[in-house]
Formats: C-alpha cells, sequence, structure tokens
C-alpha cells in the first residue's frame, strides 16, 4: 500500500509540477511513518517476551494484536496456552492463534493443528487438526509433517493409515525432522504398513538420534540400543551404512555438521 502510494505520488509530480505532490507526500511520509512505529512497537513487545517477562509483554503484544498484527495473536496465543500469566486458558489461546492462523502466520496453524489434535479449550477434531496441520505443512513447518503423520496412526475421527502416515513421516525426514524419523523407525521395528525391516528401523531411529535435540535425541538412543540389541554387528554396520548413504543425499551439509559435533 505504502509502494503505491509512493509511486502515485511521483506520478503526480510528473505530470501536473511539484505544486500539486506537497500534501499527498506527506500523507505517504506519515503512512511510512506509522508503519516504521508499528514495526518499533512489535520490537519493544517481544522484548520482555524473550526476556520471559511475560506480564509486561502481555500489556504490550495486547494493543498491537488487537490492531491485527499476526505476531503478537500468536505470542499472546502462546502465554494464554502455556499459562505463562497464570493458569493456562486454552479458550482464550485458541481465540488469539486462530486470528493469527487465519492471516497465514504458520506456526499459529500449527498451534490449531495441536489444539484440535488433543481437545484444548474445543472439542477433539481430527478433520480441523488435519486441515490446520497441512497448512502449516505446505509452508515448511517441520513438526506439522511428524503431527500429521502421527494422526493417521490413529486419532479420533481420523482412519487409520498407515501408508499415508509413512508418506508424511517421509517429508518430514526429508528436511530434517528428528521425530519423523522416529517415527519411521518405530513403523518399520514393528512393521506397521510395509515389510518389518529391522536394519530399516535402526538407520531411522540413528538418523533420529543424530538430527534430535534434548528428549527427542534421548529416545531416540534408547530406541536404538535396545534394538542393536537385537541384531548381529554385521546388522549394525549394514545400518550404518544405509545412514551413510542416506545423510549424503538428504541432509544439509549444517545438519550433518551439527551431527558429528554435538
Amino acid at each position: 500500500m505504502i509502494a503505491y502510494i509512493n509511486r502515485w505520488v511521483l506520478l503526480a509530480a510528473l505530470a501536473g509540477g511539484q505544486a500539486a505532490t506537497g500534501p499527498l507526500q506527506a500523507h505517504a511520509q506519515s503512512l511510512d511513518r506509522t508503519q516504521e512505529s508499528a514495526g518499533y512497537a512489535l520490537t519493544d513487545a517481544l522484548m520482555p517476551y524473550a526476556q520471559r517477562d511475560y506480564g509486561r509483554a502481555l500489556a504490550l503484544l495486547a494493543p498491537l494484536a488487537e490492531q491485527g498484527d499476526a505476531v503478537a495473536q500468536l505470542k499472546l496465543g502462546i502465554i494464554f496456552s502455556r499459562g505463562k500469566v497464570g493458569s493456562p486458558d486454552h479458550v482464550v489461546a485458541l481465540g488469539w492463534f486462530t486470528k493469527a492462523a487465519e492471516q497465514g502466520q504458520v506456526d499459529a496453524q500449527f498451534e490449531l493443528g495441536r489444539i484440535y489434535r488433543n481437545g484444548l479449550g474445543t472439542r477433539v477434531d481430527g478433520n480441523a487438526a488435519i486441515s490446520w496441520l497441512q497448512r502449516a505443512a505446505t509452508k515448511g513447518a517441520p513438526h506439522a509433517f511428524n503431527a500429521l503423520g502421527e494422526l493417521y496412526l490413529g486419532h479420533q475421527n481420523v482412519p487409520q493409515d498407515f501408508a499415508i502416515a509413512r508418506s508424511w513421516f517421509e517429508r518430514g525426514a526429508q528436511i530434517g525432522n528428528s521425530g519423523s524419523m522416529y517415527n519411521l523407525g518405530v513403523i518399520y521395528a514393528l512393521g506397521q504398513g510395509v515389510v518389518q525391516d529391522q536394519i530399516e528401523a535402526f538407520k531411522w531411529l540413528q538418523l533420529a538420534a543424530d538430527t534430535g535435540v534434548g528428549e527427542d535425541r534421548d529416545r531416540a538412543l534408547r530406541a536404538r540400543s535396545r534394538l542393536a540389541e537385537r541384531l548381529t554387528p554385521v546388522e549394525v554396520s549394514w545400518a550404518a551404512s544405509r545412514v551413510e548413504d542416506w545423510s549424503r543425499a538428504n541432509l544439509p551439509v549444517t545438519v550433518l555438521a551439527s551431527a558429528r559435533n554435538p
């Protein structure tokens, strides 16, 4: 909008001389200042949020959210859903996440999928969860791929479909999502919709451990260790070769480097 007005100012100057541009130029400059000050206001609001001063953040974010700022709406949703300023209020969180998600805010879309999946502040709705998670996945949100796969493993009013679940996990794995890799390991270990393959399962669990952080990494390491007890040294070696081959073909160099230097 601002760029359009500025172009309008320029065209008016060329067509009618400088006399006609004064009020228009002033209006464009005023809009520029408004946009700039709004950016500063959001930055000011996000600083206490980052410092975990959620009471102060709430006070600064609320007017911005009311004015339609999607980032402010997302942050308010997180504050209320996580109980940062008291007990969690999932109903209020749902309202703010919805406002932000409808503006295309990808993290809010993921949060809505989680809310409808778990029935937080609303009834459980697997179809709504899928709809919002698919929107987030379309924009490349890594956790959305894994969440979608898990829904198809079995959830209220979502028909169980191991093939669709595996497809979402594979797409998540392609972009380095550790949870997706872990779930692929489980699928192959149990033979859910695939021929049971312990070596392939070991591969995915090792990849999940290599790319995971914190509890995600620890969970994958525990599962891989239990599986290794049932494999021969030769089979573990074969699995390690698959890990190396898949990593070279699919993972960015930065992910490979961090996996090798935890």
